[in-house]
């Protein structure tokens, strides 16, 4: 055992530095601790660490861990997506080989990456299928291998066709939403003539008409007719883009800022709190927490809902919707499977199952989402959440609310659009509310209503 005395000379012994290569190590280490800790700002310090030996297995020990959150997976995946080929990338898809069965959150992840050498792995998911689409079992992995290769813009024909297969309207939406994705990074014209006819499809539609710009740079909206006319002017030389879904986003905000004034979605019926409604698909999750009885919010909900099932009866029977409401318990609207086709038995249903709404209790965000992503979502197809509350969570954090949402954004590409009650307009861009954050990292849009 050392002695007092011994302990005091070797503190006083000049600090030496480490070499950079047990710096690095020592940094990597704290990486993946701060992380799991919750901590996702501590990912910056990845972008320089690319090159390091233990790179890939502290990306694969983040990845793998089912206590680390969705977002921050997400995020990693950006930072390894922009790392230099060759090297830790190479060692990345080389576990990817070896693993073909990993789970979801690491197939996600490695989709995510644009690895070429994993582009052959990828394939072989999609080859591997037996049989129609539409009777897939676990259709997410399929729409995952089709994002991971519309990274590849040299895609042949026949990867093309193989994707654009998935489009068809029999299929899981997450295999056509995920192929509507991944066409828009394959420069081949057979992927604008497969988009073409979907491009009104109230599902996928705007996924297919934003793969046209980020292909072409051109927006013609839903109308095929002026996209066939633009096409048959260009001939073989098509004036290829490589725009990114966030270049789509953004042209969307600077379109919405010189849109016309009386170009108001509010004139249609079919509208939820001025929001049109437009799915094949639809689950409305609603908050009828106590305080919603506050300015008449109950009574003005019910009132909005009321709206939207009177609009209902002018929609296509194939059109599905459900209801669940959150409060003092979870409910759903249709117990059974949690959504019904849009027929006059349904209607007489939920008419009543809003008419006998009450608002009392907490506001269970999280029992909510987690009773839409285990009860009705697996068997459900939806394409579109509408999320209504007028709080913040009482079963758990923001954070634990938005990776609920992300996960099922993530794993069904069902968009989470979300409406907040009573909110202040926020005075600070950069710090959007909970359900602010939820639309954008959900591919929803927010409302405010007045």
């Amino acid at each position: 055992m050392r002695s007092v005395r011994h302990l005091i000379l070797l503190a006083m012994l000049p600090v030496v530095a480490l070499p950079a290569a047990d710096e690095s190590e020592a940094l990597l280490k704290s990486v993946v601790k701060n992380v799991r800790a919750g901590n996702q700002d501590a990912l910056a310090a990845l972008k320089d660490l690319h090159d390091h030996k233990l790179a890939a297995d502290a990306v694969l020990s983040i990845i793998g861990d089912k206590r680390v959150g969705l977002g921050i997976k997400l995020r990693l995946a950006e930072i390894v997506a922009n790392w230099p080929p060759g090297g830790t990338r190479t060692q990345l898809a080389g576990w990817l080989a070896k693993h073909p069965n990993c789970d979801d959150d690491e197939l996600q992840f490695f989709a995510s990456l644009g690895l070429l050498e994993a582009r052959a792995f990828f394939w072989g998911i999609l080859t591997q299928v037996k049989g129609p689409l539409a009777e897939v079992r676990d259709p997410t992995r399929i729409a995952l291998a089709a994002k991971a290769l519309g990274a590849f813009p040299d895609n042949p024909e026949t990867v093309v066709t193989r994707v654009a297969a998935l489009l068809d309207p029999a299929n899981a939406h997450v295999l056509r939403s995920c192929a509507a994705e991944a066409l828009g990074g394959m420069q081949h014209v057979k992927a604008l003539e497969a988009l073409l006819p979907h491009l009104g499809d109230d599902a996928i539609g705007k996924t297919a008409q934003g793969s046209l710009y980020r292909l072409t740079g051109q927006d013609f909206a839903e109308e095929a007719d002026k996209w066939k006319t633009w096409l048959a002017a260009q001939g073989p030389s098509i004036p290829w883009k490589r725009f990114t879904a966030l270049d789509y986003e953004n042209y969307l905000k600077t379109r919405k800022l010189l849109k016309p004034l009386d170009d108001d979605p509010a004139a249609n019926m079919a509208t939820f709190y001025g929001m049109e409604f437009r799915a094949k698909g639809a689950l409305f999750i609603l908050d009828v927490s106590g305080s919603m009885t506050a300015d008449d919010r109950i009574g003005r909900l019910k009132a909005q809902m009321t709206n939207i099932l009177t609009a209902m009866q002018n929609k296509p029977a194939s059109v599905r919707y459900g209801i669940i409401t959150f409060g003092e318990s979870v409910d759903s609207c249709f117990p059974a499977r949690g959504i019904e086709k849009n027929d006059e038995r349904n209607l007489r249903q939920a008419t009543r199952f809003i008419e006998r709404i009450q608002a009392s209790g907490g506001t269970p965000m999280c029992e909510a989402l987690n009773h839409a992503l285990s009860r009705v979502l697996p068997a459900g197809n939806l394409d579109a959440i509408y999320f209504l509350s007028d709080g913040v969570p009482s079963d758990g954090t923001p954070a634990q609310v938005l990776d609920l949402a992300r996960r099922i954004h993530e794993k069904y590409k069902t968009r989470i659009h979300t409406i907040s009650i009573g909110e202040q307009p926020a005075q600070n861009a950069d710090m959007p509310s909970l359900l602010n954050q939820i639309a954008n990292a959900c591919g929803g849009t927010f409302t405010l209503p007045p």
